[in-house]
């Protein structure tokens, strides 16, 4: 069924309602953080553009008027596209704070896979176009020059290289990835590192355009930064955090399949940490320790006090329902801007779906909003699946904000197409529910098929991209 529910409960907790953001205030926000984003896009086709354009200006295109020289021509670029694009991979990959804040690390980790998949293809084509093009250069069949090559110079660590992205590139698949545990998928991903290790000789190599000279300090360059975020932002950013911070487990409240975990810590305001923000947690308990969980903030930090809530999805979130006080947490972050960081508009819809009603609940009281320009709607498809739903109705009626509950399993409209909503509900929008949705940023956080039907249904009602904030829970 679905309930409407009211900012009129007499039993909540009186709390200070805010007068709401100043005028602008968010659109002025948005403009820097996409001013950063547009800026970051530039340099990463510029990064792409100029070891083509270093290699045009040296003569590349002087052997191409022959096929060979052409086939030979197309390997070189597609290499020099690839091996840029490699670096891209990696600094969206290393957690890198201005790249967080601009774009959120959860669609980073997104473009960093999709970029993969074209990078491999790329370095496929590399070589195929390569031993194509020198094969018929020497009059000889693709396969007795790729024997050829076998074993001269660093030929054999570039197809090693390329083996190694096929073994992480497979693991990227959405089929394979189901099926495998974050821990083993992320050991297969440890792989990429290997692979260009083992592909570095071969770049430095490559006809000589990084061999020597002001391109090959550059290269040397461009590695060692990428090498150096790597290392500051994914090793010992994190590890200096736990250090400092000395987070410990200090209550578990368990509800059904949920448990609240509540950590405390020192100094934690230096974290900068925001609501709905999220962690990759590590519980430094037996049988818990080499597991590390990527959740979302609860609640908003207050003090030297954070707060997630965990859903028993498996053999880890399992173990975590009866993880004990005292128990010392070890964590990277915080990432993401599934937070008020990513606001834009005045209006605020809030979508939380299952667990992602978590997430959503930090933000509604960590986001600023006037009375009556907040709707906040929880889907889940039995009761008990309402999580956090007494703090969620106090933070409403205390701020100002309409809440929404629909309850049942996924329905269909009358064209048997799947709807977000349950199906004695079926009928209803987003723009039902929030006519002026068009002009409100829309937070949604769930499973992806369901918070995709309501992104869909965002986008039909004409909200801009830009205001729609999708969390992702896949890894």
């Amino acid at each position: 069924m679905t309930t409407t529910y009211r900012p009129t409960r007499a039993d909540a907790q009186p709390l200070t309602v805010p007068a709401g953001p100043p005028p602008g205030r968010h659109r002025r926000r948005a403009a820097r953080r996409h001013l950063v984003r547009d800026g970051l896009q530039v340099l990463a086709w510029v990064s792409i553009a100029v070891p083509v354009a270093v290699w045009l200006a040296g003569g590349g295109l002087a052997g191409v008027a022959t096929v060979a020289g052409a086939l030979t021509a197309a390997g070189i670029v597609t290499g020099l596209v690839a091996t840029a694009s490699v670096v891209l991979m990696l600094w969206l990959s290393a957690r890198v704070p201005v790249i967080d804040r601009a774009i959120g690390q959860d669609r980073a980790i997104a473009l960093h896979a999709r970029l993969g998949q074209v990078t491999f293809g790329g370095l496929v084509a590399h070589g195929l176009f390569l031993v194509a093009g020198y094969a018929l250069a020497d009059g000889r069949g693709p396969v007795a020059e790729f024997l050829d090559l076998w074993g001269v110079g660093d030929f054999t660590l570039a197809v090693a290289a390329i083996g190694l992205l096929a073994a992480v590139s497979a693991s990227s698949v959405v089929a394979a990835r189901r099926k495998l545990p974050f821990e083993a998928w992320h050991a297969i991903h440890l792989l990429s590192y290997a692979a260009v290790l083992a592909s570095l000789p071969h770049q430095f190599s490559m006809g000589g355009l990084f061999a020597s000279g002001v391109a090959h300090w550059c290269w040397v360059a461009v590695w060692l930064a990428t090498f150096g975020v790597l290392l500051a932002f994914r090793i010992f950013t994190p590890l200096f955090a736990s250090i400092e911070h000395r987070l410990v487990v200090s209550s578990v409240v368990r509800t059904g399949d949920v448990a609240t975990i509540t950590m405390t810590g020192r100094r934690l305001d230096r974290l900068g940490a925001a609501a709905g923000q999220y962690f990759h947690w590590r519980f430094l308990a037996r049988g818990l320790w080499w597991h590390q969980h990527p959740f979302s903030l609860s609640a908003a930090p207050r003090g030297d006090t954070l707060r997630i809530s965990v859903r028993n999805l498996g053999a880890g979130s399992a173990a975590l329902l009866d993880v004990a006080p005292g128990t010392p947490v070890a964590f990277e972050g915080p990432y993401g801007i599934f937070s008020d960081a990513a606001r834009t508009a005045d209006d605020v819809v809030l979508v939380g779906i299952g667990i992602g009603i978590a997430p959503v609940r930090a933000v509604l009281e960590g986001t600023d909003f006037a009375p009556g320009r907040a709707t906040v709607i929880l889907r889940a498809s039995h009761p008990e699946e309402l999580y956090l739903r007494d703090e969620i109705e106090d933070l409403c009626c205390a701020k100002g904000a309409r809440l929404y509950t629909l309850i049942g399993h996924r329905g269909h409209d009358a064209a048997g197409r799947p709807v977000w909503g349950p199906e004695q509900d079926a009928h209803v929008r987003l723009a039902d529910l929030c006519p002026r949705v068009a002009d409100a940023d829309v937070y949604v956080c769930g499973p992806a098929a369901a918070a995709g039907l309501v992104v869909a249904d965002a986008r039909a009602a004409g909200t801009p991209v830009d205001r729609i904030h999708f969390e992702r829970f896949d890894w």
